[in-house]
């Protein structure tokens, strides 16, 4: 989705297929999605797989771009359950299963103009956020599965802005939510190694995004509550 300008706002940038923009004025809804508002649940896949099948894939042709709804941004209109939020499953997932859906990542991110790519958007069912980075060596940082941590005593105080979201097809169907300018996540890397971070502004935006389109009981289990 893109979160993007409105209200008099700044363009934060894009993040999860949204146009991401901070605005000013009251939100639409309260401090998490999942908290204030009653959407049907659905499996990121219908036939329960980790990683869906995609056409394009197996396709020969010379064009990179995926097909219509590929890249499936996300809207609203649901939230995704969660099948694969454990730990288990997040720790033993093939790397070839990541590499694959991070290239997913680069085609949707391109198609929808975004630097953020939730994983759902591209048929992968566990939480992986996708970050769109021009000087990585993939171009793409990956992370799995992301807990939110408490900030450290370093760490600049967060502040709540409120942040316009629409597909990038939709100019005209967007959502004002509160999230947090920056968060401090645990995540597990492409290197399998567990890495402490700090994100700010859009990466932040992204990842609450990412939170917030997941059922309340997919962080719970991997959370540990």
């Amino acid at each position: 989705m893109v979160v993007g300008g409105g209200g008099g706002g700044a363009v934060a940038g894009g993040a999860g297929g949204l146009f991401l923009t901070t605005i000013l004025g009251k939100s639409l809804f309260g401090k998490n999605i999942n908290d204030q508002l009653i959407l049907p649940s659905m499996s990121v896949n219908l036939d329960d797989s980790i990683l869906s099948e995609w056409v394009s894939e197996s396709l020969d042709s010379d064009t990179q771009d995926p097909l219509e709804n590929e890249c499936n941004f996300f809207n609203f209109s649901h939230l995704y359950k969660s099948d694969f939020c454990d730990a288990f499953t997040l720790s033993r997932i093939q790397p070839a299963t990541i590499s694959k859906a991070r290239v997913r990542a680069l085609k949707c991110a391109a198609f929808g103009n975004t630097e953020c790519i939730l994983s759902h958007e591209i048929g992968l069912a566990v939480p992986v956020a996708f970050l769109a980075r021009h000087d990585h060596p993939d171009g793409m940082k990956v992370l799995i599965g992301p807990r939110n941590l408490t900030v450290n005593e370093d760490d600049p105080t967060p502040k709540q802005v409120h942040v316009r979201v629409r597909e990038p097809s939709d100019a005209f169907n967007s959502r004002t939510v509160p999230f947090n300018d920056s968060v401090r996540v645990e995540f597990l890397s492409m290197a399998r190694t567990i890495k402490n971070e700090l994100f700010v502004n859009a990466d932040a935006f992204c990842l609450q995004l990412l939170r917030d389109s997941y059922e309340n009981e997919c962080w719970n289990r991997l959370d540990g509550v």
